[in-house]
Order: C-alpha cells, then sequence, then structure tokens
C-alpha cells in the first residue's frame, strides 16, 4: 500500500474564495497539478511549502519537504554557495595554502575529494561551470539544473515542484525525467511538458469546483478533453439549431396573428357585429395560447443556447491573434536582421553571422548556456558585440525570459497602454478578456497574475506593438495546454519575421519554423 505523505482537510485559498475548499492526501508517489494559468497552481504549492497561511483548514505532513518555486530572486552568490558546499570548499583551498586551522577541517570534515565530487555532480547535470561563477552569469537552463540539484540532494524529501522544466533544453529535460523517476521521496509537479506529465501516477485537476483527483495519464487526460470539447461543441450547434427553429415558429405564429386581426377589420363591414367580436375573441384567445406557447418555447431554447455557450467557454476561454495593419509578410524592409561576424564571450568565441529575409521563421539553437538569451539581448542593445556588426531595419519587439517589457507595479491594462498608446481603453480591455484578464484582474498590480498570465500579458504586448521583427525567447514556458496550442496558432498566422528560442519540438513545428541557426556554445 502506498505511503501517505500529507493530509490536507478543507483547505481555503487566500485571495481565491471563488475556489471550494480542498480536502484530498498525497502518496509518496509521482503526482502531477494540473489547471488553467491563473487557478491558483502556484498558490497551492506555496501554502503546501508553508509559504504563505491558508484562509482556512490544515495542512499536515508525514515527512520533510523541500520546494522549487517558479521563480527565484537575483544573486550574486556563487554555484558552490548555492548548493551548499561554498564553506567547505573555502576551508579545502585554505588547508591546501598551508592552514593549520581546527574550524577549517571542521568545515571540510575530511572530504577530500570535495573538489572532484562537485565537477562530477555539475557534470552529471550537464552544466559545465565553475564552482565559483556567480550566479547571475548563468543561464536560465543552468540555474534550474543547479537549482533542482541542491533539490535531488535530499532523496527522503517530498519535493514541490513549480514548473521545473522551464528554460531546460531537450537534454536537461531527459535528465529531470531521469532524476524524478529515481526519487524516492515523492513529488507534486506543476508543469506543461507531457514527458514530464505522464511519468505522474497520480493526476490532480485544480478548478473553481475544487480538486479532482484521477489515476490516469496526462496522454489520457487530454483525451477526455478532447472529448469533453467535441461533444460541448456538438451540444451548441444543436441548441443554436434548436433556438433558430423555435424563433421561426414564433415569427409565424405572429404572422397569422397579424394577419387574422388584418381579416377581422375586413370583415367587419359584412356581419353583424355580436358574430365578429364572438369570432374574434375565439381567435384572440387560440392565438394567444398558441403565441404564449411559442414564447416559452423560444425563451427556453435561448437559454438552453446559452448555457451551452458558457460550457464550450470554459474550455475555450482565450483569444489572442495578430491586430496589425497591412501584411508585415509583403512590408518593410527586404532585410529584418543582418548580423555579420558578431563575437562575445558568452558565444564560445563563435563569430555569429545571421541574415534574416522578410518573411523568415529562424530557430535559435543550442544547449542550456549557448548564448541564445545573449544574443537576443544584443538586439535589443543590452550587450554590445566584442567584434563584428549587427544591423536592424523596422520595428522589432521582444519578449525575454524574464518578461522585462512588463512593469511588475502596473496593471496589466496599464502595460498593455504604455506600448500601444494610440490603443483605445475600450479595445485594450477587449483584447485583455481575450486572454481572461476580465473587470477588476485587468486593474491589479501584474506581479499579483501567475507566471502563465504574465506571459500572455507579455505577448498581447508584443503583438500590439506590430513589429516586423519579432524576437521571442521560451514563449511556451509557463503555458498551460489550452493557452500553449492557442499560441501556436498565433505565431502560424504571424506574418512578420520571427527569430524563436523554444525547446519543444512539438511546439516549434506548430509554429512552422522553417530554418535553424546553432549556437555551438562550450564543446570542452
Amino acid at each position: 500500500m502506498t505511503q501517505l505523505s500529507c493530509h490536507i482537510k478543507q483547505l481555503q485559498l487566500p485571495y481565491l474564495p471563488g475556489i471550494a475548499p480542498l480536502t484530498f492526501s498525497l502518496p509518496r508517489a509521482p503526482c502531477a497539478l494540473i489547471g488553467r494559468n491563473g487557478i491558483g497552481k502556484s498558490l497551492l504549492l506555496e501554502l503546501l511549502a508553508g509559504q504563505r497561511a491558508p484562509a482556512a483548514g490544515k495542512i499536515e505532513w508525514t515527512q520533510p519537504v523541500a520546494w522549487l518555486p517558479q521563480f527565484v530572486p537575483a544573486s550574486d552568490s556563487s554555484v558552490a554557495d548555492f548548493i551548499g558546499w561554498g564553506e567547505a570548499l573555502g576551508a579545502l583551498g585554505r588547508i591546501e595554502q598551508g592552514s593549520i586551522d581546527s574550524r577549517d577541517f571542521d568545515l571540510l570534515a575530511d572530504r577530500w575529494t570535495l573538489r572532484d565530487d562537485l565537477a562530477a555532480l555539475l557534470a552529471e547535470a550537464g552544466l559545465r561551470v565553475d564552482a565559483k561563477q556567480p550566479l547571475n552569469q548563468l543561464s536560465g537552463g543552468q540555474l534550474t539544473r543547479l537549482r533542482l540539484l541542491a533539490l535531488f540532494a535530499e532523496p527522503e524529501h517530498f519535493l514541490l515542484l513549480d514548473e521545473p522544466d522551464n528554460h531546460l533544453d531537450g537534454e536537461g529535460i531527459a535528465w529531470l525525467a531521469r532524476r524524478l523517476a529515481n526519487h524516492s521521496g515523492g513529488y507534486l509537479l506543476v508543469s506543461h511538458d507531457r514527458r514530464l506529465l505522464n511519468q505522474a501516477k497520480q493526476l490532480l485537476e485544480l478548478s473553481e469546483q475544487g480538486l479532482q483527483s484521477a489515476q490516469l495519464s496526462f496522454q489520457a487526460f487530454l483525451q477526455q478533453q478532447a472529448q469533453e470539447q467535441a461533444a460541448r461543441t456538438a451540444r451548441l450547434a444543436q441548441a443554436v439549431r434548436n433556438e433558430k427553429a423555435a424563433a421561426l415558429a414564433l415569427q409565424r405564429v405572429r404572422e397569422q396573428a397579424a394577419q387574422r386581426a388584418s381579416q377581422g377589420r375586413r370583415d367587419r363591414g359584412s356581419q353583424a357585429r355580436i358574430l365578429l367580436d364572438f369570432k374574434a375573441d375565439q381567435a384572440g384567445k387560440s392565438l394567444g395560447k398558441a403565441q404564449d406557447r411559442h414564447e416559452r418555447g423560444h425563451q427556453q431554447q435561448l437559454g438552453l443556447k446559452e448555457d451551452a455557450a458558457a460550457a464550450l467557454a470554459a474550455v475555450q476561454p482565450l483569444r489572442l491573434q495578430w491586430q496589425g495593419r497591412g501584411d508585415p509578410g509583403k512590408q518593410g524592409s527586404a532585410q529584418p536582421l543582418v548580423i555579420m561576424a558578431a563575437s562575445h564571450p558568452r558565444w564560445h568565441h563563435q563569430r555569429v553571422s545571421l541574415v534574416l529575409q522578410r518573411g523568415d521563421r529562424c530557430l535559435l539553437v543550442g544547449k542550456n548556456g549557448a548564448g541564445k538569451s545573449s544574443l537576443l539581448k544584443m538586439l535589443r542593445g543590452e550587450l554590445a558585440p566584442e567584434s563584428g556588426a549587427f544591423r536592424l531595419t523596422g520595428p522589432l519587439a521582444c519578449l525575454d525570459q524574464g518578461l522585462s517589457l512588463i512593469a511588475r507595479d502596473l496593471s496589466p491594462l496599464a502595460n498593455l497602454l504604455a506600448v500601444a498608446p494610440g490603443l483605445a481603453e475600450s479595445d485594450a480591455r477587449t483584447r485583455l478578456a481575450g486572454i481572461a484578464l476580465r473587470g477588476e484582474r485587468a486593474l491589479q498590480p501584474t506581479h499579483q497574475l501567475s507566471g502563465g498570465e504574465r506571459l500572455k500579458l507579455g505577448l498581447l504586448m508584443v503583438l500590439a506593438q506590430q513589429p516586423e521583427l519579432l524576437l521571442l525567447d521560451e514563449p511556451d514556458s509557463h503555458l498551460d495546454n489550452a493557452s500553449r496550442q492557442l499560441l501556436t496558432q498565433v505565431l502560424a498566422d504571424y506574418p512578420g519575421t520571427l527569430l524563436l528560442v523554444s525547446h519543444d519540438p512539438e511546439f516549434v513545428a506548430g509554429v512552422g519554423i522553417g530554418r535553424e541557426y546553432w549556437l555551438e556554445g562550450d564543446k570542452t
């Protein structure tokens, strides 16, 4: 029988009173938590990790817990310090230089192979970095691997993992999958990567109705969702047909009533008044009953159509589209981007030469740490090449990993209007509603949004700038399945020039990439 790791009783999420209280248990096994962006998955993990207090309810753990948050503050501490080996490595260095201080020997604790052990640990995680290297010099993928290493050092801990696959390349995802498969303490995973989700033995879905748990694969869950969406689409189509038929029947009854009323006026000159009044009274009662019956039937069909539309919107709630005037694929510069033998240490002495023609769709490829994000920083003007040059022509918009274009203290509405000042506020609200930021959600500070909601806001902002050249650094991170499908379609329809960084082959294929440019990275 599977051991239970945690009991949760009547847990009420703070800030989200619309979600029913949660009562469930977590087995000491691979578990996955799914749900739409903004529903409260990260908040639930924070509660389970003890980082926040619930509005009500109890959380009872039977084993120690380790938490990987979705975002980590910037730090200039070293790689060795981050995983807790910094002081021991410092002591080893001082002893090698002749120190006889007993405190150094206590810190080292006879771990004379510590330096080699750390190098082997980093190499096993695919990290070709120096132990003294500051964290702020690591790529997003390298930092993620390092954070995961620190967690996997506690094999008996239950791991709470909030999108640990973000920024990992294909090798990194495979490494993470192996480590998760071998972790004996159990885990609860929030992720949008199907390869990782399919390893879970227990699937938990968070929604407004609470938490539903099932022992099925993520692939089987997606199949259920597709079947449900198809059924809801069919119900809506049938409801639309029924409403049209009811409206037509009601119109016919109204026309009959009008015709009889007209005929009655013509007959008044040839028949006795008492007989006419009797006939009119009988016809009026009959038509009145029929019209009332059809009115009620039509109102009922209208209600059923509205219910069917609302049910479909619950699984198909998002809208995001290219709003450009004209077609950038047929306008603007013939070569929006030209890079001529540019070099920088972050590209490991590789000279980068890349020319994008109008309408090109190019994937920037390389392992974690190869310099992909740094190349995009150069194009944004944040990093100067040591040699060579580059040229940009026409409007450019960029969405980087840190979502730096978003002012976290401003609302989504204010952020969108800041990049598109000519946009009417009503139009801006309509676009925000398309990504489920409606009403007060569009006016709250952006730092209160989930990672997926912030990313969709960033996408809305870059598309609103109507760029000829679009730079996207892992735009598929943080997105739930429905949002990722939507993004795939939006980028497939984007008519301008695209330079994309992504590690998801399925997403890349859906976008319609036509060419690749490789950054070789460190070959040592």
